[in-house]
Parts: C-alpha cells; sequence; structure tokens
C-alpha cells in the first residue's frame, strides 16, 4: 500500500473564515508542481484522492484531480484539528493507495505515526509531499519512499 501525504499550497492571509483561505498565486504553483511529481510517481496505478474540505486544500488537490484524471473525496478527518486516532482507524481499513491533502500540524503527525509509531512535529513546507509504502497503513508500519519539496523545482 502506499500513501501520499500533501500539505496544501501557500495560502492567502487574513481571511476571516480558516476554512475558506484560498491559494495564493505561489500556493496555485506549489499545487501544480505536486501534481506533476504525483503524475510521476504514481503513474497508470489506480489512487483515491481524499482531502480536508478546507477550500485551500481543495484547490491543491484539483490540481493533483487533474494531473490523475482521479475525483475527490472529501473527508472532515484531514482537517487541521482533526482528531488522528479517527484518521488512523478510517487508513487501517484501506487496501487501495491513497493521496490524502490536509494541513499542519496533522500532515506531521500522521507522518510520525505511520513510520515511527510516534506522534511529533514533523516540519512540512506548503504543497510538500511524502511518499509512504506499506503492508498496512498503521503505527509504525510504514517507510518513506519518496519525497517532493516545491523549493526543488524552483517553487
Amino acid at each position: 500500500m502506499k500513501i501520499y501525504i500533501v500539505r496544501h499550497g501557500s495560502a492567502i492571509q487574513g481571511a476571516v473564515n480558516d476554512s475558506s483561505r484560498s491559494l495564493s498565486a505561489k500556493g496555485e504553483k506549489q499545487a501544480k508542481g505536486a501534481a506533476a511529481w504525483l503524475k510521476e510517481q504514481v503513474g497508470e496505478d489506480a489512487v483515491q484522492i481524499l482531502a480536508s474540505p478546507f477550500q485551500r486544500t481543495m484547490q491543491t488537490a484539483a490540481a493533483i484531480s487533474e494531473a490523475l484524471g482521479t475525483q475527490i473525496e472529501t473527508s472532515e478527518n484531514l482537517t487541521p484539528d482533526a482528531n488522528l486516532k479517527a484518521l488512523l482507524d478510517d487508513l487501517t481499513a484501506c487496501t487501495n493507495d491513497l493521496i490524502l491533502v490536509s494541513h499542519l500540524p496533522l500532515v506531521g503527525h500522521l507522518a510520525a505515526v505511520l513510520v515511527d509509531g510516534e506522534i511529533y512535529d514533523q516540519p512540512w513546507s506548503p504543497a510538500e509531499v511524502w511518499q509512504l509504502e506499506g503492508d498496512i497503513a498503521a503505527s509504525g508500519c510504514m517507510t518513506v519512499k519518496g519525497v517532493w519539496y516545491p523549493v526543488l523545482d524552483g517553487i
């Protein structure tokens, strides 16, 4: 099983409602860069895209969806303050490859627990993507197989 964890691209500041913050112009470029990298990694494999319903994550997921020709599903378990245990319960039941588009601190906590089996703050750049692989999406059962950073592509 493969799980690709994606933080949304850079977002505008100062929105009244955090859930309605949209991507900045830079964030849109970052999302397209992440989508291009994911397309190379995923290839022709079937993959499911799950995203937080917040606007900036949906915009990031839309770039990925367009590149891969895959539909987006939303999950409240991917919002910034979501319950990590509930998300892990959902992931443990999955058998297909997933792309998860979410926020800090959740992306860092999720990667830490899946790889190292413990929760800690993992730094994560906007639009950064981690590719994890393992037999099951459970605590300490996955390994990092690849990482994409926008800055490496000059974004």
